[in-house]
């Protein structure tokens, strides 16, 4: 449907004069009742003005939009006004208004005509247009402009199918998820390719393929550092590589759609290109997919216990509580971890084994001494077993399912759902539990060694952590480090939340570095790059390293060491002032739940203006 079908040219009404607001109501109301929109023109007005009543419907730049829904409408209508000396509407601006649409809605639960009017509130967006109606010099002209500016929209939004399609996801589903998404968006349009990104991040599926797009694409690129469902694009070109490539190389992964060079995907194990995920990125890969799944509990998880703390002395009932629902999140994170790690192996048959794997990491059970649930992190082999068990139950699955890969077809149906996880399950279990004699002393053996360390031994390990939180910003070193950290406040380890408080300032710096630059030596950076500071700041704050990402592509040479250095001197004041903290995630956001947060501050500045000035004049500025 069209905007005009709801308009006629007797209520359109060009060069009109109004005295004040209720003038102007006034006139509208006779316009809508003129088009035959109105049963009871008095009731209608009484409704247009109660609406007025509860808040102004004078927009900014001179346009009003005063609207009613009531049962003296008998269709719904738009009727217009033109004002060119304008007139006092109390808009939002204070300034006059010079162009009135007035909508009348019936108050029948028919709300087709809804569509209509949300297009026209969108067309009222574009300054030019507007304009274009204020000049019009006949109703006539007025519904033409309407006509134009309609069709040319659907026009611009009509494309019948995008010709490439992209899913980007990286283990946290911050920043490398979205920022693949966009270069892949914007490369997509300097070349005049239609493109639908798919984005699995932290917040879950945003622009989900559908199948008619996928039937109807020449391939897709899969820009992920973790595993992702390929099933659905089973006949389809398919080109998979790291979420980096997404970022540095959106070109040439558009171009190997177009080009026709992706392999047919088949199921099973995709086929990539140029060894990129040969060697050490197969096991990193089903790594940070389990590391992905686990990261929001372990950070509930830590922000719960710190709140238990908190009302341990101040409200049992609370205590208890809180007190319940972290110790149940805590016995879920080395599952999830391991769980997953097996399924990003296996698929989801390994989801189970994979699970009981992690639980047995968890609860300490092995042949050496029987479960105790109310001493489980005692004896737990942590986050050491759940990896050992993730890629041991994935593994292990793989292997039953080779073993019955010649079971004759009739038993497909019971293959996933039966015969893989219930061997999978009794096979990783029972392996897991003989190796975790050995797991739980291994992880005891590591923890021990965070006892009762020198403070010089804790500095070094903060700015040696803090140091590779810089080195490939969000990279595989990056993750490491994030991870050792992580483990380490989960176990409740000595000193664990002074190194966790460290790794989260140094991963800090590279974008605050960088906005720090940007916002106070403006002349050192182009309008562009000045553009970016107040987004470099709040990543920065937010703990989202790859904010900086951009302009270490540009000039690595020196950007890249000036954020390792910054790093390490944050995350060793860190550490010497014994700044610690639970929660792994957060960044300045949960600094009220720190220990120290006035000196984690100064490690935070005296890192980032170090960083901040070595990168101001050593980078090679373009102005």
């Amino acid at each position: 449907m069209k905007i005009t079908d709801l308009m006629s040219k007797e209520a359109i009404k060009i060069h009109g004069h109004a005295s004040s607001k209720m003038d102007a109501i006034e006139q509208m109301v006779s316009l809508m009742y003129r088009q035959g929109n109105v049963s009871d023109k008095e009731v209608y007005k009484e409704a247009v003005i109660k609406r007025e009543n509860l808040s102004t419907t004078g927009m900014v730049d001179g346009i009003a939009i005063p609207h009613a829904r009531t049962n003296a409408i008998t269709q719904a209508g738009i009727a217009a006004m033109t004002l060119p000396e304008g007139v006092d509407y109390e808009s939002m601006d204070g300034q006059p208004t010079t162009l009135i649409f007035l909508i009348a809605a019936p108050d029948n639960g028919d709300n087709v005509h809804l569509q209509v009017l949300s297009e026209l509130s969108t067309l009222l967006m574009d300054h030019d247009f507007c304009e274009d109606l204020k000049n019009a010099g006949s109703p006539e002209e007025f519904l033409s402009i309407i006509d134009l500016a309609q069709s040319e929209k659907h026009e611009a939004e009509t494309v019948e199918h995008p010709e490439v399609l992209a899913v980007t996801a990286c283990p946290t589903g911050i920043a490398h998820t979205y920022m693949a998404a966009e270069a892949l968006e914007k490369k997509a349009k300097e070349m005049g390719v239609s493109i639908k990104v798919e984005t699995q991040g932290s917040i879950g599926v945003k622009n989900e393929l559908t199948q008619e797009d996928i039937e109807n694409a020449k391939g897709v690129i899969i820009a992920a550092d973790k595993n992702i469902s390929l099933n659905r694009f089973n006949g389809l070109p398919l080109y998979s590589c790291p979420v980096a490539r997404g970022i540095d190389e959106p070109e040439k992964l558009i171009q190997i759609i177009l080009d026709e060079q992706a392999p047919v995907y088949k199921g099973g194990k995709v086929k990539v290109e140029n060894n990129q995920e040969k060697g050490w990125r197969i096991p990193y890969k089903h790594l940070m997919n389990g590391f992905s799944h686990a990261l929001p509990i372990l950070v509930a998880a830590g922000f719960i216990s710190v709140l238990t703390y908190s009302f341990t002395f101040n409200n049992t009932q609370y205590f208890d509580i809180l007190n319940v629902l972290g110790n149940i999140l805590h016995l879920f994170v080395l599952p999830v971890f391991s769980g997953y790690i097996a399924m990003s192996i296996a698929d989801r048959p390994a989801l189970g084994p994979g699970l009981v794997c992690g639980y047995i990491a968890y609860s300490g059970y092995s042949l050496k001494w029987t479960y105790n649930p109310y001493d489980a992190l005692a004896n737990s082999s942590g986050f050491l077993g759940a990896i050992v068990g993730g890629f041991l139950a994935g593994y292990l699955v793989l292997a039953v399912k080779r073993l019955f890969k010649n079971v004759p077809d009739m038993f497909d149906g019971i293959k996933p759902v039966l015969l893989y996880p219930v061997l999978g399950v009794l096979a990783s279990g029972i392996a897991m539990t003989v190796l975790n004699t050995y797991l739980v002393k291994g992880h005891a053996f590591i923890i021990n060694r965070l006892y009762d360390l020198p403070l010089i031994s804790v500095v070094i390990i903060g700015a040696s952590l803090g140091a590779m939180m810089s080195i490939d910003m969000g990279g595989p070193i990056n993750k490491f480090a994030y991870l050792f950290a992580n483990a380490l406040v989960f176990t409740e380890a000595s000193n664990s939340d002074v190194i966790m408080a460290a790794v989260m300032g140094a991963g800090m710096i590279p974008p605050l570095a960088i906005g720090f630059s940007t916002l106070i030596f403006k002349e050192r950076w182009t309008k562009e790059e000045r553009g970016t500071t107040l987004k470099n700041i709040i990543m920065g704050l937010s703990f989202v390293s790859e904010g900086a990402i951009p302009f270490m592509k540009k000039d690595q040479k020196h950007i890249l060491p000036a954020c390792i250095l910054g790093s390490f001197i944050t995350g060793a004041l860190s550490a010497y002032y014994k700044c610690g903290i639970k929660v792994p995630h957060g960044g300045i956001w949960v600094i009220y739940l720190m220990t120290n947060p006035f000196k984690y501050v100064i490690a935070l500045l005296a890192g980032t203006i170090v960083a901040g000035l070595i990168i101001t004049f050593t980078h090679k500025s373009e102005n």
